[in-house]
């Protein structure tokens, strides 16, 4: 938890708002030498919408205390989330320095010597069309058929891209589907999992005669984790982009290159060339409804080879109403698996979720092998909201109470309490 002048983190919530609403915030500069500039946002734009100094920002300020890549702004269905992007000042919301915040509408942005100010714009609905699949992706939730055109788009053009997503999202299927949907389907895939590869063998692996490249000459090179890559190789990379025609690059991370970027962990020109394809692909918490679907399709695609009924057993879903799915899609064929092959649903998938749930999110953040500073802000953000939850609910709501029984700063208590309604 924080005090007052401490970090504050304020993780992303479920959202339960009908796919056809697309929520609008309009961001204006009250203060600061960029005073009176007005950037809309709306759920059916670009994921991400950047803040900052640098030219590649959707809203580039002049302000000189303000980092190149200050902070990240995204549209969900119903929220504005802000993510400081490790800038140099800090970013603060209504007064409380954060390095994520989920806002509504009426909060304050300081950044810098500037201030921006977050209203409400006007909803309009989201033409998410009919389409249910891409290839072998598919989900019927609103957080996916926003992903299906562009998905489209991109595998009609030659230019690299760039898949982003926690871990088990399926990074590695849409990247197959843009192949099989693209010119180059004829031509090979050939995948880098650079954590199977000793650092020292990497470039040789990459670039050398015979090497990945050259096997994917006509068709598609996969990098997986592309964040990992130490600098030498990124820039290698970033060279050999320049000059390769015939290799279509697809690339995967479950880490923030944005913040990885600003920090001077990935190379700032080879993150330029991946962005134009840029693509971040959505947690299954935040895919509402597609749960039962994906349950009921590896089901029935996994049957044949484990000899189970066709049918989703009915005891199935209801035990994960309210699970989190840390490790996402993966985890959930997983889990179908467990109860296919063992009859239950495994150790992992007891009666004892609720309680379980802490673990299997720890160990979920453990297996990513993230540095140690961003495994642990992960894990503290999740205690936080999980701790806050609950005090606020014994507490029935009271700000003040909750507040004094954890010894928290009340201000922010009432930010958090805003942000989890």
């Amino acid at each position: 938890m924080t005090k007052p002048g401490e970090m504050a983190t304020v993780r992303r919530t479920r959202f339960s708002r009908p796919p056809t609403a697309g929520s609008a915030f309009v961001i204006t500069v009250v203060e600061g030498p960029d005073a009176g500039l007005v950037t809309s946002l709306d759920a059916t734009g670009p994921t991400r919408a950047l803040l900052g100094q640098s030219p590649v920002c959707t809203i580039r300020l002049t302000d000189r205390e303000v980092s190149r890549r200050h902070a990240a702004l995204s549209v969900t269905d119903t929220k504005l989330v802000v993510l400081d992007l490790g800038s140099t000042n800090g970013t603060t919301v209504n007064g409380v320095l954060i390095k994520e915040a989920a806002l509504q509408g009426g909060e304050a942005i300081r950044i810098g010597s500037s201030v921006l100010s977050v209203k409400r714009g006007e909803a309009r609905a989201a033409d998410l069309g009919q389409t249910a699949s891409f290839g072998r992706v598919i989900g019927e939730s609103a957080a996916m058929k926003r992903l299906y055109p562009a998905l489209s788009q991109l595998a009609g053009s030659d230019r690299p891209a760039l898949l982003e997503g926690e871990a088990g999202t399926g990074k590695e299927l849409v990247a197959e589907e843009l192949h099989r949907a693209s010119g180059r389907t004829d031509g090979p895939f050939i995948t880098l999992e650079s954590s199977t590869i000793p650092i020292a063998e990497l470039s040789s692996r990459l670039f050398g005669a015979g090497g990945l490249f050259e096997q994917a000459r006509g068709g598609v090179l996969f990098i997986d984790e592309i964040g990992d890559l130490p600098r030498d190789v990124q820039a290698t990379l970033r060279e050999t982009l320049g000059k390769v025609r015939d290799v279509r690059v697809v690339a995967a991370t479950r880490r923030d290159l944005d913040r990885d970027v600003a920090q001077g962990r990935f190379d700032d020109d080879l993150f330029f060339l991946l962005a134009a394809g840029r693509i971040e692909l959505p947690a299954l918490r935040d895919r509402e409804g597609d749960v039962t679907l994906l349950a009921r399709h590896f089901w029935q695609e996994l049957a044949p080879s484990t000899g189970a009924a066709t049918d989703l057993p009915e005891d199935f879903l209801p035990r994960f109403e309210h699970y989190p799915w840390p490790g996402n899609v993966r985890e959930l064929r997983s889990a179908v698996l467990a109860r296919m092959t063992m009859g239950e649903l495994g150790p992992t998938y007891r009666s004892d979720e609720a309680k379980q749930q802490g673990l299997d999110f720890l160990s979920a953040v453990i297996e990513e092998d993230l540095p140690f500073p961003t495994a642990r802000e992960r894990v503290v953000s999740e205690f936080e909201r999980r701790y806050v939850e609950r005090v606020l609910a014994r507490h029935n709501g009271n700000v003040t109470q909750a507040a004094r029984a954890s010894g928290v700063a009340h201000r922010y208590f009432q930010l958090v309490k805003a942000r989890l309604k």
